[in-house]
């Protein structure tokens, strides 16, 4: 270990420490997200293997809970404690290999404010454990070429296991060490030693209790993962992700990593030369030539952090030699780890927005980092009143995995949520676990119930899939009555609360599909001039009955009435399921005079009504009125 007296090592720590106590504070106010929620399923309700994942982020979570409680901070501290490793690890490496302290010191810097590592740990996913031990495996390594026949050889294989126990996506070490393999006569000189064919056991029985369960399974895992997922098709939004790792990386560090590459490809031969390269071509550059075939429908730009992160050792060397010479070079240097740092900033303050209660922080951060964290404590809530007012052994059914995930989690594992057959379970590999757990829509039939409360996540489906979907609903149940809706924020989606009975038990005819409308004006932050009316139009149509009023509230406050049935015949081409009698003059229009609008910005809905109790809010668009 470097030593502590040293100042840049007490810098170093202390940069950590800061660092740790930041994220812990984030950990401990931002709402669970979707993904996080089916993990913790997942831990209480141990299995060889999952449809997703393997076990070891299931397994870590239900040790964390264990310990700290069915808590935001009981499912995280554990992933919390990998991410503050991550930097250690780098900084007791670079130690090892340099006995600089300065230079340790400064290659544990670049690990702190790397953004994707930085930040690493705050949310209990798959990634944290699986870049540990990629790292770990890297680091070893090292020592275990220079050692062969060392305890570092079962280590490697140790961290092997634990990145294949931890995602699919360690596989990517095989890739690495292959490319060691061609380049590296010190790996070559390593493998005349037979016990590292023994290490290399090792880390393969981390397949088998994926191998099991797939095999129980009918090998849905494997299938998702190689044939569903991915299309294995040439795309060209592949030419992109260059683009989008520099700048999740920022493209000062970007440059700088790349020069780090050029040299190290170089001097390829030497150590640890040969590991960084190793990691740059057998992880990044592999990850960059996949985008071109793999799944680009999610997140992936975490992806190739472990093969960024054993580039970090060559950087001090590099950014000395830069900072000696005048030029670009020299201010590159300077404003590698700044804009890193500032970076790792920006995201800091966008996740707080989404962890704090402010509606329109959040709606702000939900426009950057999606809407993955927002609203569905709002939806149990709401869910724990409604189920109040039903019979005692009612069930609660959401329309998808996330959303179910997270209201399981909102009730501590104390009540059932089934899941109705929805696209976002197949696209993330969820439906065959469900089906596992009987928690999905075909486990229903065989239950003994009555009445179930179904929460709807309206955003959860494109806008034009919403009716035909719901418009299923009275296929799928009896009698389905209108419970209400929750708005999420200031984002303009909502929660949808429906009552549904078997359909042994009532008619299908008795089934209230939920209005739909949309604003075609104003536009989203629409800007009026001073004197110019607000023109507020679109259409709102509701099977069978037909729309009886629309209501234009402007900050809240009813400012009139709209016109009805104007022609739109557009809509029914847009929606052609929709059973409206009304139909093409679905249309709405209504004009707020100049002399209502004060100047400013003002939050416009509109509010439209069936005439059968069913009400439901459309909007907020948010309109500037010039002074």
């Amino acid at each position: 270990m470097p030593p502590i007296s040293h100042p840049a090592s007490r810098q170093f720590l202390f940069a950590l420490c800061l660092q740790s106590l930041v994220k812990l504070l984030l950990a401990a106010q931002l709402p669970l997200f979707g993904d996080e929620a089916f993990y913790w399923q997942e831990s209480r309700a141990l299995a060889w293997s999952y449809t997703d994942v393997p076990p070891l982020t299931a397994l870590l979570i239900a040790f964390g809970t264990a310990l700290g409680g069915d808590s935001l901070l009981g499912l995280r501290w554990l992933f919390l404690v990998q991410g503050a490793l991550l930097p250690l690890l780098l900084w007791a490496w670079s130690w090892r290999r340099e006995q600089d302290a300065a230079v340790a010191a400064r290659v544990g810097g670049y690990a702190l404010a790397l953004p994707l590592a930085g930040l690493n740990g705050i949310l209990a996913l798959p990634d944290v454990p699986l870049t540990l031990a990629m790292l770990a495996a890297f680091v070893v390594l090292d020592r275990a070429l220079d050692a062969p026949r060392g305890w570092h050889g079962w280590a490697l294989g140790a961290a092997l296991a634990l990145a294949l126990l931890a995602h699919w996506r360690g596989a990517l070490l095989v890739s690495a060490g292959l490319l060691l393999m061609l380049i590296s006569p010190r790996m070559r000189r390593a493998l005349r030693w037979p016990g590292w064919w023994l290490v290399l056991l090792i880390g393969a029985l981390a397949l088998l209790p994926t191998l099991i369960f797939n095999a129980q399974h009918d090998w849905a895992a494997l299938r998702f993962q190689v044939l569903e997922r991915h299309p294995w098709r040439f795309q060209l939004e592949g030419l992109w992700i260059p683009l989008e790792q520099a700048l999740s990386i920022t493209p000062a560090l970007a440059l700088l990593m790349l020069a780090v590459v050029h040299s190290a490809w170089q001097r390829r031969r030497a150590a640890p030369q040969d590991l960084m390269v190793a990691s740059a071509l057998g992880i990044v550059v592999v990850y960059l030539l996949l985008g071109f075939f793999a799944d680009n429908t999610r997140t992936r730009v975490h992806w190739p952090l472990p093969g960024y992160l054993p580039i970090l050792l060559l950087l001090p060397a590099l950014e000395r030699r830069w900072l000696a010479v005048v030029g670009w070079r020299h201010w590159l240097a300077r404003a590698a780890l700044p804009m890193a740092a500032l970076a790792q900033c920006a995201v800091i303050g966008v996740l707080a927005a989404a962890g704090s209660a402010d509606g329109r922080l959040q709606a702000r951060a939900a426009q950057v980092i999606g809407k993955g964290f927002r609203g569905f404590e709002m939806a149990a809530a709401e869910a724990r009143q409604q189920l109040r007012r039903l019979p005692a052994d009612s069930l609660l059914i959401a329309d998808n995995f996330l959303l179910a995930a997270e209201l399981d989690f909102a009730f501590g594992g104390r009540r059932a949520v089934y899941v109705l057959d929805h696209p976002r379970n197949r696209k993330h590999g969820r439906q065959a676990q469900l089906a596992i757990w009987r928690r999905d829509q075909a486990s229903l039939p065989a239950l003994p119930w009555s009445q179930a409360l179904l929460v709807i996540e309206e955003s959860a489906r494109y806008a034009d899939q919403r009716l035909m979907a719901w418009q299923a609903l009275c296929d799928q149940f009896g009698r389905v009555t209108w419970g209400g809706e929750r708005a999420i924020g200031e984002s303009g989606s909502h929660f949808l609360f429906l009552v549904v009975s078997k359909p042994s038990l009532a008619a299908a005819a008795d089934c209230a599909v939920p209005l739909i409308a949309y604003l075609n004006t104003p536009l989203p932050n629409q800007v009026l001039g001073r004197g110019e009316d607000l023109l507020v139009s679109g259409w709102a149509i509701r099977d069978h009955i037909g729309i009886a009023s629309v209501r234009v509230l402007v900050d809240g406050v009813a400012s009139g009435l709209a016109e009805l049935r104007l022609p739109a015949a557009y809509v029914l081409k847009g929606n052609p399921s929709s059973l409206d009698p009304q139909h093409p003059n679905v249309g709405f229009r209504a004009l707020i005079p100049a002399a209502n609008l004060s100047p400013g910005a003002h939050r416009v809905e509109i509010e439209v009504s069936d005439g059968d109790g069913m009400q439901r809010r459309f909007g907020p668009r948010l309109v500037s009125v010039q002074r």
